[in-house]
């Protein structure tokens, strides 16, 4: 699925049924480019470890601390079993938001190229997926928390609310993406806009207010996937 409102790179996969032989090529390098990142600042600060921290060290065990305050605040200590999901998923949906302004609508401005410079979290293929996955997770903590009695829950307070237990669960994810999907999109149009008016005092405020939007949309998201995975593995639940 590629957004219209965005014009995307897409590539046809020759051999591929339709609509899986249409990729939006965009999409793909620039998740990529934020997984590489994110890998090579995690190796860098892994390798400045020391006693004594170093300003790296400090950002690195801050931002540790700042995804495990989120799993805290939601789960207390049984959220670490899944920090390391939430933890990835904030960090990435950060640094993809981020992208999509900074340095991306800088190049735009000084080189004042008219195609789309659009973060991976602007296109709702990035977004969908990230919802299933948390949608998986909750699936696994809670089958892990509870086994087969995990799935009893649906027919809670009578099994003629199965349907309706199953479509909540299945809905929460695609609230999450959709609202992903649509702030960061809102934010590229925005920005695209400004470009167009004002070619560097407009754009340049835009930006600085989408890149506040970047950090609380991954906030949101990670947040609300931490409560729904907590919730869902509660041994009340």
């Amino acid at each position: 699925m590629a957004s219209e409102a965005v014009h995307h790179w897409i590539v046809d996969l020759s051999g591929v049924p339709a609509p899986f032989n249409h990729v939006n090529m965009d999409t793909i390098l620039m998740a990529w480019f934020t997984m590489a990142l994110i890998l090579v600042i995690a190796l860098f600060i892994r390798q400045t470890l020391k006693v004594y921290p170093g300003k790296f060290q400090v950002f690195g065990e801050s931002l540790f601390d700042f995804c495990r305050s989120i799993t805290d605040t939601t789960a207390g200590r049984r959220g670490d079993q899944f920090l390391f999901y939430i933890g990835s998923l904030f960090i990435f949906i950060m640094t993809a938001n981020l992208l999509g302004q900074m340095p991306l609508r800088f190049i735009q401005i000084l080189t004042h190229y008219h195609g789309e410079l659009v973060a991976p979290t602007g296109d709702f293929n990035t977004t969908c997926a990230l919802g299933v996955l948390t949608l998986v997770m909750y699936f696994f903590f809670g089958i892990k928390a509870k086994g087969i009695k995990y799935f009893l829950h649906y027919l809670h307070p009578h099994p003629l609310f199965l349907p309706i237990n199953l479509i909540e669960d299945i809905t929460r994810p695609f609230s999450l993406m959709l609202r992903l999907y649509a702030n960061i999109l809102v934010g590229e149009i925005l920005s695209g806009v400004a470009l167009g008016i004002m070619p560097y005092v407009l754009p340049v405020g835009v930006i600085f207010l989408e890149l506040f939007v970047a950090i609380i949309q991954a906030y949101i998201f990670a947040m609300l996937s931490s409560v729904y995975i907590s919730l869902l593995s509660a041994d009340e639940h």
